[in-house]
């Protein structure tokens, strides 16, 4: 994976995300730690990342008080890691620019199971509906791609239960053999938060995100940092998976989006993002996702 002692020296503000990543179980999920304070980064009590809207920090609960709030599901890609300012984050630049908070529901490896859940718990505390609902489902494939394994139903392993899960099946992970129940994850999640979010009439934009082995040619930085370069063999596994199905993954979440009726916005296969590991976007290049989704809201707004 990416050389950290490299990127740090370039990056100085990711170190304290390494100090001070810290994961803790909620149930059955794997969550950030809670009420973290650092010069980097911060999060409320139920390990959420702030955003920010009109330069005051919004946990989730303070937006789900607001008259009118938008909600961003999705993982670490949305949570920033390495991403200095919670004001940068892909929540606070869509909150800046139509004028409500947006709240950061993000959670390490997300499914669309467990983002689900969360959503349906935002609605049933809040006020009033969502005005506004982004749902980033790029982590079902990678959490598939950390193992080979996955259920229709339950989806891949957390990060927790990686070596316990491949013990336990006595085999050797088979990505072909599970891929099609990850596709049957992926859409009955999404149909049903889609169905939550018709439901309670709020607004859905399904979010396409990505990552750099997607990218069009790595820059001389990305080649200094060895993105993309694996340090052992389930790195090594991981990565070829992850390049090998994560077009019919895309595929067929345009499909998906068709089938559905819902708008998709962000990146596809290739792009010519920036970031700060293999996995997570620096400031200009989630400023950018976050231009791609804006001009996708602006039309459903």
């Amino acid at each position: 994976m990416a050389n950290y002692q490299a990127i740090v020296r370039q990056r100085p503000e990711v170190r304290e995300f390494i100090r001070n990543r810290r994961w803790v179980h909620r149930g059955e999920v794997v969550v950030y730690g809670a009420n973290t304070r650092c010069d980097a980064f911060s999060t409320d009590e139920q390990g959420f990342r702030h955003s920010v809207f009109e330069g005051k920090a919004f946990s989730v609960a303070d937006c789900l008080k607001a008259k009118r709030y938008g909600v961003v599901l999705g993982s670490s890609r949305l949570y920033g890691f390495g991403l200095a300012g919670n004001e940068n984050s892909i929540p606070s630049l869509l909150a800046e620019q139509f004028g409500m908070p947006f709240a950061n529901v993000s959670i390490p490896e997300a499914n669309s199971r467990n983002l689900h859940s969360l959503l349906k718990g935002c609605i049933a505390q809040a006020k009033a509906p969502p005005a506004m609902v982004i749902h980033m489902s790029g982590g079902d494939f990678t959490s598939f791609c950390f193992t080979s394994l996955a259920d229709p139903i339950f989806g891949s392993p957390n990060l927790r239960q990686i070596e316990s899960a491949l013990s336990e099946r006595g085999i050797e992970p088979d990505s072909e053999l599970f891929f099609p129940a990850l596709l049957s994850f992926n859409g009955f999640w999404t149909n049903m938060i889609v169905q939550l979010c018709r439901a309670n009439e709020a607004p859905f934009l399904l979010a396409s995100d990505t990552t750099f082995f997607e990218k069009s040619a790595p820059s001389d930085a990305d080649r200094h940092c060895k993105l993309g370069v694996p340090s052992n063999p389930p790195q090594a596994r991981q990565f070829d998976t992850h390049k090998a199905y994560f077009t019919r993954f895309c595929e067929h979440r345009n499909a998906l989006a068709a089938k559905l009726g819902v708008p998709i916005a962000g990146p596809g296969p290739k792009n010519d993002l920036s970031y700060v590991d293999e996995f997570h976007y620096d400031r200009p290049g989630t400023a950018r996702i976050a231009a791609d989704y804006a001009e996708a809201i602006g039309n459903l707004l």
